[in-house]
């Protein structure tokens, strides 16, 4: 099947824009134009996990005295895909919904036709949703009754963004310009909390989205890392959509922890740099500071020699206090290994409890004999997690780890970190003070994934490098995905990395569940127009999506006369063929133009299919056309037979119908004869 515009009679969709207003879309009766009104458009929102579900409802009536055909332009939120189509109708006299079947394009354009001509001893009701490019779908349903009402239902899917702690997706505005959409929003999970544009939402909040909306879902208690791998095989290649996700927190800070807070009060920190020091410090405290985490911290100051501020372990809220009141005074010595010793031997004298923990705020400027891994045996003999921490003052507090520096391997010998920071001599508001705790908080707890390493074993992709271009830094609430085709299935998604510098490993193998989600949101993604026609259709079928080798069919009993079907030049419409995705020479890589384009063929080749189709199958006419860019400006059509008033109005709807390529560019005349 070739990804042609396959044009068929189509005498309405002259009257319908080749592409709909940004989030507008349009509705129309095939007969009974803009009497035709819609009168009920509701979107039932689902918010997953890592995507999102549509249920649209739209209804309509039909303000004529004739059965009419209702015909709607869909403009789709970006990524959305159309993964189902039903209808409402009667079955014993009572209301029904029929659930549409996906099948091949064509094919479905032609049942559709089939299904709603005159004649016939059972006649059908059918509904259409077709794709007419990757925000655009065209939904045909027939018949609308006089004076009654009709309601038609489709699905969109969306994939969901991770990022700072939430899933979310945005949404347009959505609806027509007579009638915008009334949303209603509930998350799958009844204990997931619900957001719209940062704000927390009641489950079932409704709104009118007749503007742009973020909405997100805050998972209740979930994984701190959070892995999914979808490998689809394409028939010819694999589809294969990896992500990783890291809760809001990570980690939490450990209860019943002894913490031992070392300060560097030797000559060569100044004052500004012991004020900031001790800032960071503080701020490092609070996090310990809540009494049900039950912390016991003892704070020392050391030069070349080493000083309690304290009587040894107090709680973290009076160590705070001594901290605040200390005076403290410059000397001379920059005795580290004494202040370790002196750490080591009061975490090893107290009883045997929750973490260990060591602070030491230094500039590290120490005499030539002392050694980093001459201190290795003391610090990991204290069996706590050491941080070296290097604090300069300035207004705004900012944090990093320092892998480079010659002391950061005794840091990570404990699973600690040496780090880089900045902090002021005091906090100038709540404000400053608050984003100091947080800046600060990464001394108490690990933030953050390091060192970071993501493969996916099995792949071959056409970038073999492309794993070394990931981010090696991911900071809890956020995510990284990738969507990719390889010539081989995915088996496993491993993750590595460290917290602080403790080692972390995390896989995932491929889930169906997934994967016949990817299957389907490819169809959003730019990834679809690197697929093949045979690709597209095994990834739609199995996800069920509208793409440009897929369309919905809904047929329900008929209850329309058998007189009441669409005349050859009515029928088709919008949505027969598959419009929009594809053009006959063309690449489905496309977006721009081919190589080597005839224009005159193309042309030829479309009219003449939509003059058979009108039936002049035999019969001589020609087209007279004037083209700018892909704009059709004029059809003039002569040499019809005079006598066959339905063959001329069906073919110069087909002409008018026409999608130019992106191949025509500047204005120029044709000349096509119909044979």
């Amino acid at each position: 099947m070739a990804l042609s515009c396959a044009l068929t009679a189509a005498a309405a969709l002259a009257l319908l824009p080749t592409s709909a207003e940004a989030g507008g879309d349009s509705v129309y009766g095939n007969r009974g134009g803009e009497q035709l009104v819609e009168r009920g458009h509701e979107i039932a929102l689902t918010m997953d996990r890592g995507h999102a579900s549509l249920r649209v409802r739209r209804t309509v009536h039909n303000g004529i005295g004739r059965h009419d055909e209702a015909q709607f332009w869909l403009e789709l939120p970006w990524t959305a895909v159309a993964t189902g189509l039903r209808t409402l109708g009667e079955h014993e006299g009572k209301p029904k919904w029929f659930a549409g079947d996906l099948l091949e394009a064509e094919a479905a354009a032609a049942r559709y036709q089939e299904l709603t001509g005159i004649g016939g001893y059972y006649p059908k009701d059918p509904a259409l949703l077709s794709w007419r490019g990757q925000q655009s779908l065209a939904l045909q349903v027939f018949p609308v009754a006089p004076g009654t009402d009709k309601s038609v239902e489709y699905t969109l899917d969306m994939p969901a963004v991770w990022e700072d702690g939430r899933w979310r997706i945005e949404l347009p505005d959505m609806g027509s310009a007579a009638l915008a959409a009334e949303l209603v929003i509930d998350p799958a999970q009844a204990l997931d909390q619900l957001f719209v544009d940062g704000e927390v939402v009641a489950n079932g909040h409704a709104l009118t989205l007749d503007h742009p909306v973020e909405v997100a879902l805050a998972p209740r208690d979930p994984d701190p890392f959070t892995l999914e791998l979808a490998s689809i095989p394409t028939g010819e290649r694999h589809l294969a959509h990896w992500q990783l996700a890291l809760a809001p927190k990570i980690s939490t800070v450990p209860t019943r922890a002894r913490v031992v807070v070392m300060i560097d009060v030797s000559r060569s920190i100044d004052e500004d740099q012991l004020a900031a020091q001790r800032q960071a410090a503080l701020a490092y405290l609070e996090h310990f500071a809540d009494p049900a985490l039950g912390a016991e911290v003892a704070v020392l100051s050391f030069d070349r020699e080493v000083r309690s501020l304290g009587a040894g372990f107090v709680s973290a809220k009076q160590a705070i206090e001594l901290l605040t009141n200390a005076s403290l005074q410059r000397r001379n010595g920059s005795e580290l290994g004494l202040a370790l010793a002196r750490a080591d031997e009061l975490l090893r004298a107290g009883p045997r409890r929750g973490a260990r923990r060591i602070l030491m705020l230094t500039d590290l400027e120490t005499a030539s004999r002392i050694k980093p891994e001459d201190l290795r045996a003391t610090a990991e003999h204290s069996e706590a997690i050491l941080h070296l921490a290097r604090v300069t003052e300035a207004a705004e507090p900012w944090l990093e780890r320092d892998d480079q520096h010659p002391w950061s391997q005794l840091a990570a010998a404990t699973e600690g970190v040496l780090w880089s920071g900045t902090a002021p001599e005091a906090w100038s508001d709540d404000e400053r003070r608050q984003a100091g705790l947080a800046v600060f908080e990464e001394l108490a707890r690990p933030t953050r994934v390091d060192k970071l390493a993501i493969r996916v074993d099995g792949l071959e992709l056409d970038d073999p490098d492309l794993w070394v271009y990931y981010d090696t830094s991911l900071a809890e609430g956020q995510g990284i995905e990738d969507l990719q085709l390889s010539s081989a299935a995915g088996r496993e998604l491993s993750v590595d990395g460290v917290t602080w510098n403790a080692p972390i490993h995390h896989s995932a193998k491929p889930s169906a569940e997934a994967g016949d989600r990817w299957s389907a949101l490819v169809f959003g993604s730019g990834l679809v127009w690197e697929l093949s026609e045979p690709e597209m259709m095994t990834l739609a079928m199995r996800g069920g999506a509208v793409s440009p080798v897929t369309s919905y069919l809904a047929i329900e009993p008929g209850v329309r006369p058998s007189t009441e079907g669409l005349e050859a030049w009515e029928s088709g419409g919008i949505g027969l063929g598959l419009g929009g995705g594809g053009a006959r020479g063309f690449s489905v890589s496309g977006c721009g133009g081919p190589a080597a384009f005839d224009k005159q063929a193309w042309l030829e080749a479309e009219l003449r299919e939509g003059w058979a189709r009108c039936g002049g199958a035999g019969r001589r006419a020609q087209l007279q056309l004037e083209t700018h860019s892909q704009e059709l400006l004029e059809v003039a059509l002569s040499q019809a037979p005079a006598d066959d008033e339905g063959l001329r109005a069906c073919m110069t709807q087909i002409a008018w119908s026409v999608e130019l390529p992106g191949g025509f560019a500047e204005f120029e005349t044709w000349t096509v004869t119909l044979l």
